[in-house]
């Protein structure tokens, strides 16, 4: 077993970088943004209001094909601008689906490629109100593209969501992965769509989190109506979340295992292959296998440690794996710290900072695995993944974590003794530790806890 960090290591690691938060503030304001990497522009027009036509003449009779199984239909899809709804709105396309992307901003949305072909709606899913009525329009044949025009207004045959907070905050889950997505629902089952299916998350197999409870929550409502079939989609992990410290790595740092990188394992699945899975589910000749059921996804790979994750980047560039490594225990340490504060100085960012030191433990302790050939899908696998980012770049949705923050912070040992006592002298002052944090300019939102690890964005 490869030597581990002792404890007052990882007491430092803590108190360095949760702590001390604004002493880090340039490192974490350049280290976990996304790349930069631009949308190709738009050439073409993609967004337009038609309104069809009485359809007591010159009905157009569309026969799908086997190979187009959307003719005729329409597929809303709701987060179409997220890493997995961009692959569902390019399957949807290529099925011939009249495809509507419900967007927040259609200017943005307009510089990705990804969507080219689907019209695109500007849409706030939290006002339900709002939401009701572009589904509503769209059932009378508006907002499809001009060259769609026929004299009848299609079915919406296929309603996906791929709604998910970004943080995981109690707030947030229950107002996107709960309220919003059953408005979506809702208004779907008002305008006589046909099949739902909703990407979920394999881990609310073990819903120790808010955003799992909130999943459930929605789940389960959704499994009691009657008014449309549904298919509930819960993958394994993506292909970026386990990718974030690729950028780190490239520059010479070493990679940051938690525990002896063998305490969890994974088998993630590509964004295609996924976005297939899940435009399948909705096929009548899927009805026994995936209509009113938990469907449990993973890709292809056997099961990958988070060591053999790391060796197969290093092999992608071309360079010798080289490893620091941190104990789990660090996270009942910083839950512990957290909790002690949130209980004397109540307040919802401090809530907020305790869960999502929650989602930091609970994806470095946990799989995202599934074993069961039934439950693994599509033909790509990591390594082509991580071959292909080393030659083409990193996906620009792919999290940077902020690993080579601790990667250089725990190869400088002397320095570390040396703050020490800085950090837990403000361990042991929580009224002084708000001061820090309050600060800072990351002071307005949670502390990402979860970026201290690399599986810890295994969140959908």
């Amino acid at each position: 077993m490869p030597p581990m960090i002792s404890t007052h290591i990882s007491c430092l690691v803590l108190s360095s970088v949760l702590l001390l938060a604004n002493a880090f503030t340039q490192h974490f304001s350049t280290g976990i943004n996304f790349p930069s990497q631009p949308h190709k522009a738009a050439t073409t027009a993609r967004y337009s209001t038609i309104t069809y036509q009485d359809a007591t003449k010159n009905d157009l009779q569309i026969s799908p094909s086997e190979n187009k199984p959307g003719l005729g239909k329409v597929a809303i899809i709701a987060g179409a601008t997220g890493y997995i709804g961009r692959a569902v709105v390019r399957e949807c396309v290529a099925r011939g689906y009249h495809t509507v992307s419900l967007v927040r901003n259609v200017t943005y949305a307009l510089t990705d490629d990804a969507l080219s072909g689907s019209s695109l709606v500007m849409c706030d899913v939290g006002n339900e109100d709002e939401l009701n009525t572009i589904v509503q329009d769209i059932a009378g044949g508006k907002h499809l593209l001009e060259s769609s025009i026929v004299t009848k207004p299609p079915p919406i045959d296929l309603m996906v969501s791929c709604l998910a907070s970004a943080s995981g905050i109690e707030s947030e889950v229950y107002a996107i992965d709960y309220a919003a997505t059953l408005s979506f629902l809702n208004a779907g089952r008002a305008n006589q769509a046909r099949h739902f299916v909703l990407l979920s998350a394999f881990c609310c197999r073990n819903p120790l989190l808010k955003l799992q409870q909130a999943k459930l929550k929605f789940e389960a409502k959704l499994a009691e109506q009657q008014d449309m079939t549904y298919s509930i989609v819960r993958p394994t992990a993506f292909f970026k979340s386990v990718s974030g410290q690729f950028e780190s790595i490239l520059k010479g740092n070493s990679y940051v295992l938690f525990g002896d990188g063998t305490v969890t394992h994974c088998n993630p699945i590509c964004e295609r292959d996924l976005a297939t899975y899940m435009c399948d589910s909705a096929l009548e000749s899927f009805e026994k296998e995936r209509w009113g059921k938990v469907l449990n996804i993973g890709g292809p790979d056997e099961p990958l440690s988070n060591r053999k994750l790391a060796e197969m980047m290093f092999e992608s560039i071309g360079k010798k794996p080289k490893f620091v490594y941190v104990p789990t225990e660090i996270f009942d340490v910083s839950i512990g710290m957290i909790e002690w504060i949130a209980k004397n100085f109540p307040s919802e960012k401090w809530e907020d900072v305790l869960e999502t030191a929650k989602i930091g433990k609970y994806y470095a302790v946990e799989d995202m695995l599934t074993t069961k050939e039934v439950e693994k899908f599509g033909e790509r696998k990591m390594m082509d993944h991580f071959e292909q980012i080393a030659k083409d770049g990193q996906d620009p949705f792919t999290p940077v974590r902020a690993t080579a923050i601790i990667s250089q912070t725990l190869e400088a040992l002397p320095v570390l003794s040396v703050s020490l006592p800085i950090g837990l002298g403000l361990a042991s002052k929580p009224d002084l530790v708000q001061n820090v944090v309050a600060s800072s300019p990351l002071a307005n939102v949670p502390l990402l806890v979860a970026n201290l690890m690399d599986g810890s964005l295994w969140l959908n």
